[in-house]
């Protein structure tokens, strides 16, 4: 039986999974749906804002995937890399360290785009990034915990900071959270009597001369503009957000705005997966027909933000939005099907409906049809409207109305959803015996000992060679993570063993940032790969 993999599952990738599901019915033989995605859930990312602004609730914008797919095989993981040639996707390692190979007949990219900080000093450290779900909820929870602190805080200037908020990005996702993000705090202020409501302020900070430049006509992106500027949105236009301290956001300009919540929307750049493989890609996206299928390769496909389709309708490539993922991945899903059994496959036509914004505080702009404008409460309820309709599952739509029709009846309570934060050093013990990896496992982490011994060994059963036996203060690990390859050697805990571990990500954050370290690591890699040889 043939196998569809597909990787994401935002819109490209649940769509065409939906439509490959509907194509089973009829195919004549029958193939595997399988999809990768990192969260058990599809996001409805156009009303992520609103989850900000907590006219939605966090459940609200999502569905599982399990219900949306029925016939799809999920893996929720992340993946690790792609091997074109063997036709197979090794997953990350998930409450294990070996590797988890998933192999292809057909391959879809839908990997979507990242949050691209490069270049960016300051702004990775300091700022929250407006993406997912996560972000929404991480965006809220800091809102909150300033309110609650500038409630109580007597020192002017720090009082200043708390109730200063800066936002960078003025396309469709900056406006739309700072729309939401200054309605949540003038709200909720009413509620602390020590807040002034004139301390308050909410600054977006944009590198064009009118909002929504891209995305908008001249008259709706200077609509949106006047009307943030009258609920108190500070504009700074011609302007980049250059940096961000725990303590200030600094501009281009040289203006410092003392504040301690900064979010960014900057461009997003296609994901880092695609960008090491022998594919023809043009600015990081992959190159395909208008086909969706991917160039040089009969089994390869991509659609979405991470491809480079050509709009035969308007010329040029198709935009990174949904209403071109969702129809592309109708397209996608028919053709796929051609491939696996005998039929005639289509190219992607579709020219765009318009675009629309939500500017909160029941007001929008919009534009259909590259003809006809609105702005102000009409185009709210259009976009209201207009996204409810295209939201996946009966029951989210049912969820979403209730939750709209609740909001004007019952006040936004400012909860703040706290959750455990993530490690960047993991505390770990180990028991007499016990396999901390073994030979062959994915390198995910470098171990330091903080007590105990361990012995490190390669082979099996009577063909075991032990390496070295390592103590206090000394660390494993490295050489797998050092050379983006599979562990060479297994370690075996002597007594009971206490280690901290640092994960891949955060290996190559430190090796990169201080070469003499780097070296080091190289040094004692070079040394322990003679005493494996």
């Amino acid at each position: 039986m043939k196998k569809v993999l597909i990787l994401g599952g935002g819109f490209g990738g649940a769509y065409t999974a939906m439509h490959l599901e509907k194509q089973l019915r009829k195919a004549k033989e029958p193939f595997e749906i399988a999809i990768v995605n990192r969260e058990n859930y599809f996001v409805f990312q156009p009303m992520l804002a609103e989850v900000v602004g907590g006219s939605l609730g966090i459940l609200d914008t999502i569905n599982p995937l399990r219900k949306l797919l029925p016939k799809t095989n999920l893996y929720v993981r992340e993946v690790d890399s792609i091997d074109i040639e063997q036709g197979k996707v090794f997953l990350a390692p998930k409450y294990s360290h070996a590797p988890y190979e998933v192999f292809f007949d057909h391959l879809v990219f839908a990997l979507g785009t990242v949050t691209d900080f490069r270049g960016m000093s300051g702004i990775h450290e300091h700022a929250l990034p407006f993406k997912n779900l996560a972000d929404s909820i991480a965006i809220r929870n800091q809102i909150i915990d300033v309110l609650e602190a500038a409630a109580n805080e007597t020192r002017p200037k720090l009082k200043e900071k708390l109730l200063t908020f800066v936002v960078g990005g003025g396309g469709f996702s900056g406006t739309e959270v700072v729309a939401e993000v200054n309605d949540l705090v003038r709200k909720q202020a009413k509620k602390y009597p020590s807040i002034d409501p004139k301390q308050i302020k909410v600054y977006l900070i944009h590198s064009k001369d009118r909002l929504m430049d891209k995305e908008m006509p001249e008259s709706l992106g200077s609509y949106a503009g006047k009307l943030l500027a009258k609920r108190g949105v500070e504009i700074r236009f011609n302007t980049h957000l250059k940096t961000a301290t725990p303590e200030e956001a600094v501009l281009d300009t040289g203006e410092r705005i003392p504040c301690k919540t900064v979010i960014s929307t900057v461009p997003s750049s296609p994901n880092p997966l695609i960008e090491p493989l022998p594919l023809n890609l043009q600015k990081g996206k992959v190159v395909t027909d208008a086909g969706m299928q991917v160039d040089g390769h009969s089994n390869l496909w991509a659609l979405g933000d991470c491809a480079a389709t050509p709009n035969l309708e308007e010329g040029g490539l198709c935009p990174p939005t949904a209403q071109f993922a969702i129809r592309q991945a109708k397209v996608l899903a028919h053709n796929i099907a051609a491939s696996l059994s005998v039929g005639k496959k289509k190219e992607f036509r579709f020219k765009a409906l318009g675009m629309m914004g939500a500017l909160g505080h029941q007001s929008a702009v919009a534009e259909l049809f590259g003809k006809f404008k609105f702005s102000g409460l009409l185009a709210w309820m259009m976009w209201r409207a207009i996204y409810w309709a295209k939201l996946p599952g009966v029951d989210r739509k049912v969820k979403v109305a209730l939750s709209w029709m609740l909001d004007t009846m019952i006040p936004i309570e400012a909860v703040q959803i706290k959750m455990a934060p993530t490690q960047g050093i993991a505390q770990l013990h180990f028991e007499p015996d016990e396999i901390i990896f073994h030979e062959g496992d994915i390198g995910d982490y470098l171990y330091i000992i903080v007590d105990g011994e361990v012995e490190v060994f390669s082979g099996k059963g009577k063909e075991e060679k032990t390496i070295a036996k390592l103590g206090k203060g000394e660390y494993f690990g490295e050489m797998a993570l050092l050379n983006q390859k599979s562990r060479l050697a297994t370690v075996r805990c002597l007594t009971a063993v206490d280690v901290l571990a640092l994960k891949k990500s955060d290996f190559g954050v430190l090796i990169s940032n201080f070469q003499e370290l780097r070296k080091d690591f190289e040094k004692t890699q070079e040394t322990r790969r003679r005493e494996i040889d």
